[in-house]
């Protein structure tokens, strides 16, 4: 059990895969006073709109192995969207378990009041109304957004979201603000290593993308040195068993069977599709596109950026209802955890306000879960299509978790 000095830090990740630089930030957490540590993880699929190199369970078991001590899932619908119901996803799960003190994340500039300053100015009704007029001219969000800031608040807080890292810092911040009753204090260390997506690397530490790189190539000797040597036993024992690694060539037909089947009025109810003009873009594209690079190509423009139409393809394939992200979660689903992870959850079957378990047909028993289960399981299903060993559907049920 929890004694009353302990303290738990909440962190939001997506482990994709973990690294040298993610187990870091769990050390840093510790030093400034947490003694058990919660992650949030996407599952199969991630937020830069594109399947994870490796099963979850895989990933949530390497992070156990390297220092986590409980990962929870972030359900389809937050994982896979934009980086504001991204981080209300994973904010609202660490709030609903109702035990953690702290929330730990990294971001560029490292500076905890200066983000605190680009959250509050981002929530300002003046600078929303003024995005909204930038809009007009057909550029992206984002930079709508980050001149309305400048604009409205000066250059120094709009150059923090220059970088995604401070962009999802600012989001959960923003989110902890609004969420009621918490007293999660937050934290945040300079990001060491190459920036994010760089293909460098220095002193042990990498970007995911170019650990994702290497995963692909299967070079291994170079992948070896960038993660903690737990989680590489964990990689290397799921790779043997053809667990992974995820590859999309695999699935790749089957996802551009799916879209050649829908009609002009299912991807306008696509989630995050705003304007007709994007939905029949993408509709066009899928009709001339014969691979997805291609389809990405022909769909993506200057206002409609990357990350939104792999987004968009993927939950077209996977059939995510557009109303489940207008929802808070409903349940906590339990991935992998420790000794002091079972102190944790020891803890929070007192203090969670959301259904708490690892078991997805128990949650799916619950007719507000229902909805949210059913398109997880069936997104596991779809996923493993890609896997080296691919197996029946149903595994999201039967999935087991022993203490690591």
């Amino acid at each position: 059990m929890l004694m009353l000095n302990s303290m738990v830090a909440g962190i939001v990740a997506e482990y994709n895969p973990f690294h040298n630089g993610h187990a870091y930030l769990i050390q840093e957490a510790r030093k400034a006073g947490a003694t058990h540590i919660v992650a949030v993880m996407s599952g199969n699929f991630v937020q830069r709109g594109e399947p994870a190199c490796m099963p979850k369970v895989v990933r949530a078991n390497a992070a156990i192995a390297a220092g986590a001590d409980l990962v929870l899932e972030l359900p389809l619908p937050y994982a896979m969207a934009t980086a504001e119901r991204f981080a209300f996803g994973a904010i609202s799960l660490l709030v609903s378990l109702g035990c953690v003190n702290m929330l730990a994340f990294g971001s560029e500039c490292g500076n905890l009041k200066l983000l605190e300053e680009a959250a509050k100015a981002v929530s300002s009704p003046y600078c929303h109304t003024y995005t909204r007029h930038l809009l007009e001219s057909g550029i992206p969000y984002a930079q709508a957004r980050q001149e309305a800031v400048s604009l409205l608040y000066g250059p120094k807080i709009a150059e923090v979201l220059s970088d995604p890292n401070n962009i999802l810092g600012v989001e959960y911040l923003r989110q902890l603000s609004q969420l009621p009753e918490n007293s999660i204090r937050p934290f945040t260390i300079e990001r060491q290593g190459p920036s994010h997506d760089s293909p460098d690397q220095q002193e042990g530490l990498s970007s995911a993308s170019r650990l994702r790189e290497l995963l692909a190539q299967e070079d291994f000797e170079q992948w070896e040195p960038l993660v903690p040597e737990a989680s590489m036993r964990i990689y290397q024992s799921a790779i043997q068993s053809g667990l992974a690694p995820f590859s999309l060539s695999r699935l790749e037909n089957a996802v551009l069977a799916v879209l050649r089947r829908m009609e002009k009025t299912e991807f306008a109810s696509l989630p995050d599709v705003s304007e007709e003009g994007l939905s029949n873009r993408l509709y066009d594209a899928v009709r001339q596109a014969t691979s997805l690079e291609e389809l990405y190509t022909l769909t993506k423009t200057k206002r409609y950026p990357l990350s939104r139409i792999r987004r968009l393809v993927w939950s077209a394939f996977l059939g995510v209802p557009s109303q489940l992200m207008q929802l808070s979660p409903p349940y906590i689903r339990v991935l992998s955890f420790n000794k002091k992870g079972a102190e944790i959850l020891s803890l929070a079957s007192q203090s969670a306000q959301l259904p708490l378990s690892h078991s997805l047909a128990r949650l799916e028993a619950l007719e507000e879960c229902k909805p949210f289960t059913t398109l997880e399981a069936r997104a596991t299903d779809l996923y493993s299509l890609g896997l080296p060993s691919v197996p029946p559907c149903g595994t999201d049920y039967t999935q087991k978790i022993s203490l690591r």
